[in-house]
């Protein structure tokens, strides 16, 4: 099986060229993305042909969930097909990419020559609960607009958090905090609020100090 292994923002995905849009490539992902017994990654890239862009990328989790888009693993596989030369034939710097939450946009900026980093467009943010998307209880009227869900309260594990709620293609989770993201128990709250109940589709947790 040939791989490459990327790393972007401190995010690392195993990426692999196929064309078998067909196969379920959920098992392969859980298996390759396991730190103890596989090549070890925060995600499967896959990188396809694609009809309607220059190329198209599937990125699957290490629970074997397939995601909508991620920014990090997009810029790490556009810079990958830089540097492999696959961008001969199309003659241009600007890249298209098809994900499950659409067409994406991505730059290649060149020094002396070599691709040296990647501009990556993640489209419209969205604020409304239906695009999110964020299920919302019957009776919560308060929380329609997009002032509720830049401060969207919830409760985990006994700690009060208010929680900035956006897509971007996919869900996320946003609390901004005064102190050090090193302080916050992230590896415990994070999961938690990934699996709310209000997130029908999950959601990632980001934590800004």
């Amino acid at each position: 099986m040939n791989f490459t292994k990327l790393q972007s923002a401190g995010n690392d995905f195993v990426l692999m060229e196929t064309d078998d849009a067909r196969h379920d490539w959920s098992p392969a992902a859980v298996a390759i993305c396991d730190r103890h017994f596989g090549v070890g990654a925060d995600g499967l890239l896959l990188l396809l042909p694609s009809n309607t862009a220059h190329f198209q990328m599937r990125m699957f989790n290490p629970d074997g969930s397939e995601a909508e888009i991620c920014g990090n693993g997009l810029m790490c596989l556009v810079k990958y097909v830089a540097d492999k030369g696959l961008l001969a034939d199309i003659g241009t710097d600007e890249v298209s990419v098809e994900t499950m939450a659409g067409i994406r946009k991505a730059r290649i900026y060149q020094k002396k020559g070599k691709p040296a980093y990647i501009q990556v467009s993640m489209g419209t943010p969205e604020f409304e609960a239906a695009d999110i998307p964020v299920a919302i209880e019957k009776g919560d009227k308060e929380l329609v607009d997009i002032k509720s869900m830049l401060s969207y309260p919830v409760n985990v594990a006994g700690i009060k958090l208010t929680l900035d709620l956006v897509s971007i293609g996919n869900p996320h989770a946003v609390r901004f905090g005064p102190d050090p993201v090193s302080d916050f128990l992230l590896s415990q709250i994070g999961p938690r609020v990934e699996h709310l109940p209000i997130f029908p589709h999950r959601v990632i947790s980001r934590w800004l100090g």
